[in-house]
């Protein structure tokens, strides 16, 4: 763990024709906030518009109306087609004291600007080596901001 994070700390750095995308969530009892910096970062251009693909690692954490936290990883594909923006992704998160939840989540928004995107998301987290009574299942939608820089 500690040599995985000064390199995905270090990957966020600038590449030529990269960007690293940065997404704020809120979520109707948590906020959260993840970077995530690109593993393939590519435009195509079909019939003169074009569209931007991102596949990306990343890390966040997201940030409990009742004062908990948890570290989040990410692994999302994103696309930016037209004013459209989709995206898919795996989450693995880690609340201090717990388990980790695992499970995918699926973005679909509008595409207000070239670097600016507003979109709604869905995810569904699950604990899939948990033993007893507690809470085994995470499910949550959000509005989310996300930019590329």
């Amino acid at each position: 763990m500690r040599r995985l994070l000064p390199a995905l700390l270090l990957s966020a750095l600038p590449l030529p024709a990269q960007s690293t995308l940065v997404s704020v969530i809120r979520q109707p009892r948590a906020t959260a906030a993840e970077f995530t910096t690109p593993v393939a970062d590519f435009q195509v251009k079909s019939h003169g518009d074009p569209s931007h693909i991102h596949l990306g690692i990343g890390l966040g954490v997201r940030h409990w109306d009742d004062g908990d936290n948890a570290i989040r990883f990410v692994v999302d594909a994103n696309v930016l087609a037209r004013e459209v923006f989709a995206g898919f992704g795996a989450i693995v998160e880690v609340p201090p004291g717990e388990g980790g939840f695992v499970g995918p989540r699926l973005r679909v928004g509008w595409a207000f600007h070239p670097n600016w995107a507003l979109s709604l998301e869905a995810e569904h987290l699950e604990r899939p080596f948990t033993d007893g009574l507690g809470v085994r299942r995470r499910s949550s939608i959000g509005l989310v901001l996300t930019t590329r820089f």
